[in-house]
């Protein structure tokens, strides 16, 4: 039910543009909720698992970055988000880019499974703490009683979320020959779907921290078998 409305309302305000940079009054219409971001990240390499019998397992871990959302087109939309955040009580954090599985810190994953006979590779999806309700008293009138969506990171210092095998086009999986957020690219927060040099990659022991960010709490570990979803 949680992604029918987020699906929904994603639609129904998709068109909707504006330009007023802050509104007196922001009304929730719900308590906050948490759902996945909609950008899954790769953080491994393809893995084409021909076991008939067991698993594969693939080294994960990498650079993701991520930030608060609003479903609305707003210019300069700092003021919105600390209308919602002082009315919700908490903050909406800008951009945050830190280092997740691996060896970030004890019980993380530093690989994952993959399902024999599949083609597939690892994804991770950040949690985001979201809001709903309506912005009135705005400096552009057109967008009084509007209804906005918007969401965040849910730690304020880390990405927490969870880890899942995606199954993919075999090609696909063959072309991803190193992981994309193992990169310095990723890491100065400019991530890819994609990657073939393997040169590219940085030493996984050497990378449980960012800029003095404290290392991932992970908020659940779930395996799920996603047929085309955040494919290559």
């Amino acid at each position: 039910m949680q992604f029918s409305t987020h699906t929904a309302l994603t639609i129904a305000l998709a068109s909707t543009s504006v330009l007023a940079t802050s509104c007196k009054t922001y009304n929730p219409s719900r308590e906050p909720y948490t759902q996945p971001a909609d950008r899954t990240f790769v953080v491994s390499k393809g893995v084409v698992c021909e076991s008939t019998t067991t698993d594969c397992r693939v080294p994960i871990g990498g650079y993701v970055t991520d930030g608060r959302t609003l479903n609305v087109s707003i210019a300069s939309p700092g003021p919105i988000y600390d209308l919602i955040g002082s009315t919700v009580g908490y903050k909406f954090n800008d951009t945050i880019t830190t280092w997740v599985g691996g060896e970030s810190g004890p019980g993380i994953p530093q690989d994952w499974p993959i399902e024999n006979g599949t083609s597939a590779y690892v994804g991770f999806t950040a949690n985001h703490r979201c809001t709903s309700g309506t912005l009135s008293g705005c400096d552009d009138s057109s967008i009084d009683n509007t209804a906005v969506e918007a969401c965040s990171p849910y730690d304020p210092v880390d990405i927490s979320g969870t880890f899942q095998a995606i199954v993919s086009d075999r090609s696909a999986v063959e072309a991803l020959t190193c992981n994309p957020a193992n990169t310095t690219a990723a890491k100065n927060g400019n991530n890819s779907n994609t990657c073939s040099d393997t040169s590219s990659q940085i030493p996984i022991s050497g990378a449980s921290r960012v800029d003095g960010l404290s290392t991932l709490l992970l908020v659940g570990s779930l395996v799920v078998t996603a047929f085309g979803f955040g494919g290559l």
